[in-house]
């Protein structure tokens, strides 16, 4: 795995930025290009390669494909495909490509709070790899499009830097979470919330399924994360809704009940409280959209 590390005191160069829609076994060209591209899966699954690795980046992970490096697809998609992409360029301070253990080393001096500063201070975008906050990431990347016509050609500088900045802080952060036995455990049990978010989730289920007593469980999960286990499943229940309404056509109805909530109007009602939006408005909020087909 490479990485990519470079100071952030200058923003990143936005050059072009937009959303592939595609529903008919797309295949990436074949290429190399003086630019960084960034990737960000929403639907499907995008078959593609780089100086000879392969990746399948599906829903909520990200690929960085560098300047002067060959890569294409290697298989047409199946159903639906969609994903954010950008070209961007480093200027001025310059950039380095660092393999996995050189910057295995430099996250492991950022995993602790008195080095944590100095974090804030560069881009650590790796080559491959999930997005954590991704109703987050979504929403900035839609709001880099929203700005690539704006006021200014700096707006979307900026904007590409922050979502750059953002998917950096989600990397050390879990490499830091990385570690004893309970911390692990506790990032399997919130994948599997993940997987199973639309399921009649509840704090004894999961207790159940992962052999805990259910106020042990939620005091761990809780030291461990900072929150409930309750308001973690709701939290990542809303989260994936909001990559819905953003990235699709269905109905609030239809996506409160795919996220695991049977009454439309709680699902509505917990939304509001934790985003301080209704789901409609949020859904019209990023309306502008720059989408090839092909």
């Amino acid at each position: 795995m490479t990485y990519f590390l470079s100071s952030c005191r200058a923003p990143l160069r936005h050059i072009s930025s937009g959303q592939l829609v595609n529903e008919d076994g797309f295949l990436h060209a074949h290429r190399r290009l003086d630019t960084f591209v960034l990737l960000v899966g929403c639907r499907g699954t995008l078959y593609i390669e780089q100086e000879g690795h392969e990746y399948a980046l599906g829903p909520n992970q990200f690929l960085l494909l560098f300047p002067d490096h060959d890569h294409g697809g290697t298989r047409p998609s199946e159903g639906v495909l969609s994903y954010y992409w950008c070209h961007f360029q480093v200027e001025s301070v310059g950039y380095e490509l660092v393999g996995e253990q050189e910057a295995g080393q430099y996250l492991f001096l950022l995993a602790s709070d008195a080095n944590r500063a100095l974090g804030g201070n560069r881009y650590i975008l790796p080559e491959f790899g999930e997005v954590v906050e991704a109703d987050k990431v979504g929403m900035l990347f839609r709001q880099l499009l929203d700005l690539v016509d704006g006021y200014s050609e700096y707006m979307a500088h900026y904007a590409l830097s922050l979502l750059a900045l953002e998917i950096s802080a989600a990397c050390v952060v879990m490499h830091g979470f990385q570690g004893s036995e309970s911390t692990n455990r506790i990032v399997e049990i919130m994948e599997w919330i993940r997987i199973h978010c639309g399921d009649a989730l509840s704090v004894g289920g999961v207790a159940e399924e992962f052999g805990y007593n259910p106020n042990y469980l939620s005091n761990m999960f809780k030291r461990q994360t900072g929150l409930s286990l309750l308001r973690y499943i709701n939290r990542t229940r809303i989260s994936i809704a909001k990559q819905q309404l953003l990235n699709s056509n269905d109905s609030i109805r239809v996506i409160a009940a795919r996220v695991g909530f049977s009454d439309e109007k709680h699902f509505m009602k917990l939304f509001k409280q934790m985003e301080q939006i209704t789901p409609g408005k949020y859904r019209s909020a990023f309306y502008k959209r720059h989408m090839n087909r092909k």
